[in-house]
């Protein structure tokens, strides 16, 4: 049987600090802290709903994010060439998928100016991620290159959960396809394990003599 009295409002005023914290905390983690301040374990979901409560009222139910698509759409009506590929994954719920969400993932995005001038600049890529701060956390990954001038010119973009295998493996393998086909690329990277397991597997097209990978020191 569930506690009545212990709903989710009463949950989500208990788990808000750790929600803020961390907005990235498992379902487990504030199940363990509620059991532990109340004495009584309460269901997956009851505490499932709690955490959206409280990020809703953190972050404003992430709204900003709905905005996406429409920025894609826009920016491709008055830029036309523009590349934008945006990835979402499903809202669960325990094992089951709730069908009438999703939740943000993964956004790439090139701008044609930036296509087009590469085929002038030097034929290398630089790739690396920052770390977002904020309301929103995540990951940028950025690819540049340097024109005749040496001078720095960014020509990929895309926001990501964090610096793992999979997301590198959807950035460059986009980059490839829309940037970068060419052969004989350099590609300079730090020694992100992640970065090197994707050139590795990446079907060869990161590999020699297609490209050429150096380290940044």
């Amino acid at each position: 049987m569930d506690h009545t009295q212990l709903n989710y409002h009463v949950i989500c005023a208990s788990i808000l600090s750790l929600v803020m914290a961390d907005a990235s905390v498992s379902v487990k983690v504030l199940q363990n802290a509620v059991s532990s301040k109340f004495g009584f374990k309460p269901s997956y979901r009851k505490v499932w709903m709690a955490k959206q409560k409280a990020i809703a009222q953190i972050y404003r139910d992430w709204e900003d994010y709905n905005h996406i698509p429409r920025w894609i759409t826009r920016v491709q009506l008055y830029m036309p060439g523009t590349i934008a590929v945006l990835r979402t994954s499903p809202v669960r719920v325990g094992n089951t998928v709730d069908g009438t969400k999703i939740f943000f993932h993964r956004l790439f995005w090139m701008f044609p100016p930036c296509i087009e001038a590469f085929k002038y600049c030097i034929p290398l890529i630089s790739i690396n991620g920052t770390h977002l701060y904020g309301k929103y956390e995540g990951t940028l990954l950025m690819a540049l290159t340097q024109d005749g001038n040496l001078n720095i010119f960014l020509v990929a973009f895309r926001l990501v959960e964090g610096e793992n295998t999979d997301s590198w493996k959807f950035f460059l393998s986009h980059l490839r396809q829309h940037m970068t086909p060419q052969p004989v690329i350099l590609v300079i990277s730090d020694q992100n394990n992640a970065i090197k397991a994707t050139l590795v597997t990446e079907d060869g097209r990161w590999l020699l003599p297609m490209a050429y990978h150096a380290f940044c020191v």
